[in-house]
């Protein structure tokens, strides 16, 4: 079934890390950090002061967009007009089962996503450090229906996050075969919209017969709403158990899994990212991201916190600069 491009939804996650009240119950709900818990960072919530650059990409890039989902425990940046009708703000009690709240996982609120009120079948999901960079088309996210993507697979790294992409891959080789599903969709897999580079990374480990990985580009993503109900429907045991640790587990599983199961299906339209980026800020790379985002080189961009910031403040305001130099008026976003 084909949806008209002017139902596309983009669902935005947002945590204000210095709330004290969040930070009251956070403090009443985590235990003393030990093995089994991950996601305790406090640079996974610190605020770069950036969300009104966001809304204002949204507004000047892709002027398309429905409706606009901001999804929050509860705090609302005082700029925000939340009477604006294409915005629709969402609290963790509006769509999150009452037998994961409080959560401070970031698995359990995107595995839940498909629950919100109103949410269109097409929709895009960012997290609140994705953002547009240049003018975007309805079709550089969904044509025909189906969410556009790139199939590729990859070696998991060592990574913060690595257990929990092993949790999802142990799911998803149980459900399909890697030769028989690269042999089914074998167009979407080895488009020659990737470019020569990443089709070579796929035959390099096509003669697996499991997924030793799939690659994921950490930038705003597509889905159907349909996807993250058979989701719960195949591994709902599994998505419910990540869903109750209040924090990140060693055993928890991650909505990356909703992709893999819609690239295993062919459930998707073959798009090369090469105008997306993901880029990591810190004291070596920050004047360069910054200037990236000046001459805005990426449609799509995500710009993933680190720990290697010595003046989190200075920086902060660098790259809100950068931002205001392409996006300085006043969104109708903004009171």
């Amino acid at each position: 079934m084909e949806h008209r491009t002017s139902d596309i939804d983009f669902v935005i996650f947002w945590v204000d890390g210095s709330d004290p009240a969040w930070l009251a119950q956070r403090r009443e709900w985590v235990p003393a950090p030990n093995d089994e818990l991950e996601d305790a960072s406090p640079i996974r919530s610190r605020d770069w002061r950036t969300l009104r650059h966001w809304f204002r990409a949204v507004e000047r890039f892709a002027p398309w967009v429905r409706r606009v989902h901001f999804v929050t425990w509860g705090h609302m940046p005082a700029w925000l007009d939340t009477s604006h009708p294409k915005l629709h703000v969402v609290n963790h009690r509006d769509f999150i089962p009452a037998e994961y709240l409080p959560t401070f996982n970031s698995l359990t609120i995107g595995l839940n996503l498909h629950r919100i009120e109103g949410l269109a079948e097409q929709f895009v999901v960012f997290n609140d450090d994705m953002f547009l960079g240049r003018p975007c088309r309805p079709e550089h996210f969904f044509r025909g229906g189906l969410p556009r993507d790139m199939a590729r697979l990859c070696v998991v790294q060592a990574s913060s996050i690595g257990h929990i992409v092993y949790n999802d891959l142990e799911l998803l080789n149980a459900a399909w075969s890697a030769r028989t599903t690269l042999r089914r969709h074998a167009g979407k897999w080895f488009s020659p919209r990737y470019g020569a580079t990443n089709l070579l990374k796929t035959l390099s480990l096509a003669i697996w017969s499991f997924f030793p990985g799939i690659f994921d580009p950490h930038l705003p993503q597509p889905y159907l709403r349909r996807q993250w109900q058979r989701a719960w429907e195949l591994w709902g045991d599994r998505l419910d158990a990540t869903c109750r640790h209040r924090l990140r587990s060693l055993t928890d599983v991650s909505d990356y899994l909703v992709r893999y199961d819609m690239l295993c299906r062919g459930e998707f339209r073959p798009i090369g990212l090469g105008d997306g980026r993901l880029l990591t800020l810190e004291d070596t790379t920050l004047e360069s991201t910054c200037r990236d985002i000046e001459r805005q080189r990426w449609r799509l961009v995500c710009l993933n916190d680190s720990e290697r910031i010595a003046d989190f403040e200075a920086a902060s305001r660098r790259l809100c600069a950068a931002f205001e130099r392409i996006l300085p008026e006043k969104s109708s976003y903004e009171r």
